[in-house]
């Protein structure tokens, strides 16, 4: 195995590691390696190619596993707060009403 597949390899471990335990931020620190590794595959055989190929495809699946669970707190804390501020209601027709809690500020007095 080449080094540069043999880094690349072991950089992918990493990553899912990092994806399996929620460390965003050692991901956001592998980009720059993983795209300098990303040229030097000159002398790669279709093997090696084929073992980082799978490995690419986990972390991706992993990737869109993570963005889907940041995607549902992000929707779970945006209704949490308009639960706070906000009171749906019904009038007599039936109709779907919202009832706001005015938005609380600084009043000045002079």
């Amino acid at each position: 195995m080449t080094k540069a597949v043999e880094r690349l390899a072991r950089l992918l471990e990493v990553e899912r590691v990092a994806l399996l335990n929620g460390d965003f931020d050692a991901i956001g620190g592998l980009v720059a390696e993983k795209e300098a590794l990303s040229t030097q595959f000159d002398d790669a055989n279709a093997p090696e190619l084929k073992l980082l190929s799978i490995a690419l495809a986990r972390n991706s699946s992993l990737f869109a596993a993570a963005h889907e669970g940041v995607t549902a707190v992000v929707s779970t804390l945006r209704q949490q707060r308009a639960a706070r501020t906000t009171l749906s209601s019904y009038d007599s027709s039936g109709k779907a009403t919202q009832i706001s809690q005015p938005e609380r500020g600084t009043e000045r007095r002079y």
